[in-house]
């Protein structure tokens, strides 16, 4: 069942529970996603982010992911993930991708207003729901044994932020990075419980794997709805496939294809669990 990301997290909102959005390259692992999402009866957040698509065009991506969330037993969204050129988050909104996240975050708060502020209206007229960033989620690379360097999102900003764009979902900076970790994630949660009190916007956390489930649900607790995967989940298929190939060199490219797959699976259900989104999609 396809759906829009305001119309998923506003269940999450009422349930106090958060859904993930786990980004998909192939059609096996977007298949897996909704496998493991209809077994646990979860709502879910698929779909590529800019930077996936030297592998295949947003058409293709749309193809593919489209259908199978149109079939799918349970809500989906369909997502284009930090979207950083306009002409392309506009593409995604045009192709029938029912959530986007048009990126501004390392401009000003001036720029990164008025850009997201007419990104909005586009976005809101075609049904399609709008993600924003807030502060600045960087890479793992950069993350130092105290923590995310700076760029860390200001309570107050937030508020004025969200209310001036009328954004969908807004993405904060509490101390988590995108890709893998060079230190140890250290998360600020009283800045997360802050914003959470006074920013009236469901909460997405970025940079999710290698974080550690205990400080994921604590986020959750604290008001995250949407929760970022990808990293992690690109790891636990490359490692099946590894093994695989050297238990069997001339095993099928199917069958090793299939086994990455449900490799994937077995790690979504974790989240899926421990987030609390098992149990609460609806028909």
């Amino acid at each position: 069942m396809l759906v829009n990301l305001k119309t998923i997290l506003s269940g999450a909102r009422e349930g106090g529970y958060a859904v993930g959005l786990f980004n998909c390259v192939t059609l096996e692992m977007t298949r897996g996603i909704i496998a493991a999402a209809e077994e646990l009866r979860s709502p879910v957040i698929i779909g590529p982010g800019e930077s996936l698509l030297p592998g295949a065009s947003l058409p293709d991506y749309a193809d593919m992911m489209l259908g199978i969330a149109r079939r799918a037993s349970v809500p989906v969204a369909v997502h284009f993930d930090h979207g950083f050129t306009p002409e392309l988050v506009e593409e995604a909104i045009s192709l029938g991708f029912t959530s986007v996240m048009y990126d501004c975050s390392m401009l000003s708060f001036e720029e990164n207003v008025r850009r997201i502020r007419e990104m909005a209206k586009k976005a809101h007229a075609a049904g399609c729901s709008l993600e924003a960033e807030i502060g600045h989620v960087g890479q793992g690379e950069d993350y130092t044994e105290n923590g995310a360097a700076d760029g860390l999102t200001e309570p107050e900003t937030a508020r004025r932020f969200a209310e001036e764009t009328q954004v969908d979902a807004l993405a904060v900076a509490v101390g988590t990075a995108h890709g893998v970790y060079k230190g140890t994630p250290r998360l600020d949660f009283d800045r997360l419980k802050e914003i959470h009190e006074t920013v009236d916007v469901p909460l997405v956390l970025h940079g999710g794997s290698g974080t550690g489930m205990d400080n994921l649900v604590r986020a959750s607790r604290l008001g995250i709805r949407k929760l970022n995967i990808n990293t992690e989940l690109l790891i636990e298929a490359r490692e099946q496939v590894r093994r695989e190939l050297q238990e069997d060199p001339e095993i099928d490219y199917s069958v090793l294809l299939k086994h990455g797959k449900d490799a994937v699976v077995r790690r979504l259900r974790t989240y899926m669990q421990a987030l609390h989104s098992s149990g609460k999609a609806w028909s």
